[in-house]
């Protein structure tokens, strides 16, 4: 009886599986027949697979790909370049639109302004306006005298010297005044000057006011012609005179 459970306790005890040695798995490839594929053994099939699909992907990488990595490096470095233009291209333009609408706003100012410049006919009436702002403003008027054009690049100065007496809060109201006339009145070089009254009716000093105003107008096309006409003359006239004179 114990024979036969010990029996049956070695028939239930599973055969342990051998695990193949490298010799072994060496030794496989020496025996194989190359004319029977199908009987090989599965390690073997699995490890010639492996070798064929390595060999395939190396060829692949050196014949194929390798060759295009150069290319897309290329191209990788010239879409970078081309961004970095698109880039400051892009600044410049939006810069450019900022630009170009200060320009229309200074258009703008520059054209309001050379609306304020007096023109050679509305100096008579300026001078007119400010003998009015003084007198409203309780100066007795000396002289007003207009003094020769000043030629600048892009205009014209007219000097205006006036002297005036009166005391300081009308002198004060006669700059303020003419700060705010509708056209461009500059005054400068101030000089103040005080009295006392002769009659000594008042112990308040007469003050003598002299200031040296400007109004300016725009150099127009006419300024410009007649600039260059006489140029023109002087330059012929001196040619004249040098073809005239005899030599010594």
């Amino acid at each position: 009886m114990s024979q036969k459970i010990d029996d049956m306790k070695t028939d239930h005890i599973p055969n342990k599986k051998k695990k193949m040695t490298v010799d072994q798995f060496v030794q496989q490839f020496n025996t194989l027949d190359p004319n029977n594929y199908g009987n090989w053994p599965i390690s073997v099939k699995i490890t010639c697979w492996l070798f064929i699909i390595a060999a395939i992907c190396a060829l692949s990488y050196f014949l194929m790909i390798k060759s295009k990595m150069g290319e897309i490096e290329s191209a990788q470095a010239q879409e970078q370049n081309l961004l970095n233009e698109f880039r400051e291209k892009d600044s410049k333009l939006r810069n450019l639109q900022k630009l170009q609408e200060q320009l229309l706003q200074m258009e703008v100012d520059f054209t309001q302004q050379l609306e304020k410049l007096p023109k050679d006919t509305e100096i008579p009436g300026l001078v007119e306006d400010i003998n009015v702002t003084g007198v409203s403003s309780g100066l007795k008027f000396q002289k007003i005298v207009l003094e020769n054009e000043v030629k600048q690049e892009f205009f014209i100065e007219q000097p205006i010297t006036i002297i005036a007496t009166g005391d300081y809060h009308s002198f004060g109201n006669f700059v303020s005044g003419t700060a705010a006339l509708p056209r461009i009145v500059t005054l400068h070089d101030f000089t103040i000057e005080g009295k006392q009254d002769a009659n000594k009716k008042v112990d308040v000093p007469t003050v003598t006011y002299t200031v040296h105003a400007k109004t300016y107008r725009y150099v127009g096309e006419a300024d410009q012609v007649l600039s260059a006409t006489g140029t023109d003359t002087a330059s012929a006239s001196t040619t004249a005179q040098t073809q005239g004179a005899t030599p010594k």
